[in-house]
């Protein structure tokens, strides 16, 4: 599996960005029960406490720690989606056990494209409706209560944009519209990395998918500066009440957060000012992207909490590289308390509320939904028929 994601990896244009973050994860070590560690957390403004795991029956022909997280919450629950090669099944998190939904592509009339999914990518926006990114076909579907309702070839409305950043933790969003980071490394994925022109990095589709434009450009943090393939991975939330998407930028001090892509507001969202340094960044190819990445901090992505109000910004900081260096020669074993992840809890005038050490989960996936936090805590290929969340309580001072 390793050496073929490393073939796509090196295919600008084919490249299926999240194995970036979780390449060859099929020899993780057992971290035990570490989830039990840390019961909870508390601050003066923020209170965060061990609630109970959730069991989840795999056993069905779901892959394990496989793919892009994919998760979806509303009033009535919460969701955790995993991707098959011909479908997506649903679980519902706050029960645990066997799959609540299914859906197969094969089985869905009307529907045209392709049956396996290969790289392509689902995104929830609503528990059973979902957008559906053909990265073969470069192609865009919808499916609305598990029926096929339409699609649009991209060559057809956006043939001179990069295509869009599938598989990238949340890369798109539906809400009056279908929004989507756009995968850059088609722009800047080649030497000399160094850039002077500032391209759009967002497309936003229409509803109908009749329509396309690309918008925001790159910040202006990135010019003339090198940079590698970690650093244009894009990521995004939506704040519906107030109809605000918030932007994650590998590299920033800032988040920024916008209802048009044309005006928006940049949020200091950062344990210390220049938090990401640029100093070591010279290499060409995947594995000197890695180790750059790895021995530097980062800001991973961003999630916003509608049931209290929050911006938590994931960020890590940079591991030494003799601690690098044995870690990635386990099999690019990555997930180890050495490298140390955090979530960044604000509120939505930017106050820090609490920082939260997370290193010792899964934290590639991470969901907040009414009942609180999820947290996978499998990092490894043991048991292959369940996956476990532990569920933390949030309430807000």
């Amino acid at each position: 599996m390793g050496g073929t994601y490393l073939l796509i990896i090196m295919k600008f244009k084919s490249l299926s960005l999240f194995t970036v973050f979780v390449l060859a994860a099929v020899n993780f070590s057992c971290q035990g029960d570490k989830f039990m560690e840390i019961e909870g957390a508390e601050s003066e403004k923020l209170q965060i406490h061990f609630e109970k795991t959730i069991s989840l029956d795999i056993s069905g022909g779901f892959p394990k720690l496989q793919g892009n997280p994919i998760f979806f919450s509303n009033q009535n629950g919460s969701y955790f989606y995993i991707q098959t090669n011909g479908g997506i099944g649903t679980f519902d998190l706050s029960k645990g056990g066997l799959p609540v939904a299914n859906l197969k592509l094969e089985e869905i009339e009307d529907f045209r494209g392709d049956r396996t999914t290969g790289q392509n990518s689902f995104i929830p926006y609503e528990k059973n409706s979902f957008l559906y990114f053909d990265k073969k076909s470069r192609e865009i579907s919808i499916f609305e209560e598990g029926k096929f309702t339409k699609s649009q070839k991209l060559a057809r409305i956006s043939i001179e944009s990069p295509n869009p950043l599938i598989g990238v933790l949340r890369f798109a969003l539906k809400t009056d519209k279908i929004v989507s980071a756009l995968n850059m490394l088609e722009v800047y994925g080649k030497p000399p990395f160094e850039y002077s022109n500032s391209e759009n990095t967002i497309g936003i589709y229409s509803e109908n998918l009749d329509e396309f434009k690309s918008v925001l450009p790159l910040p202006k943090e990135y010019l003339e500066k090198k940079v590698n393939a970690y650093d244009l991975l894009i990521s995004m939330d939506f704040d519906a009440k107030e109809g605000e998407y918030i932007l994650n930028f590998p590299i920033l001090d800032d988040l920024i957060i916008t209802k048009d892509f044309e005006n928006y507001r940049r949020l200091n969202a950062t344990p210390n000012s220049k938090f990401v340094s640029l100093a070591n960044r010279s290499g060409i190819n995947f594995g000197e992207w890695k180790k750059e990445y790895y021995t530097e901090n980062s800001f991973f992505t961003v999630y916003y909490d509608p049931f209290r109000d929050l911006y938590i910004r994931h960020y890590r900081e940079g591991l030494s590289e003799e601690d690098y260096e044995s870690l990635v020669q386990n099999s690019f074993k990555m997930f180890d308390p050495k490298n140390k992840n955090f979530l960044l809890f604000l509120d939505k005038d930017g106050q820090h509320l609490y920082t939260m050490d997370v290193s010792e989960y899964n934290h590639l996936y991470i969901h907040f939904g009414k009942e609180g936090m999820y947290i996978l805590n499998d990092i490894e290929l043991e048991n292959e028929d369940s996956l476990t969340f532990s569920l933390f309580t949030i309430e807000r001072n």
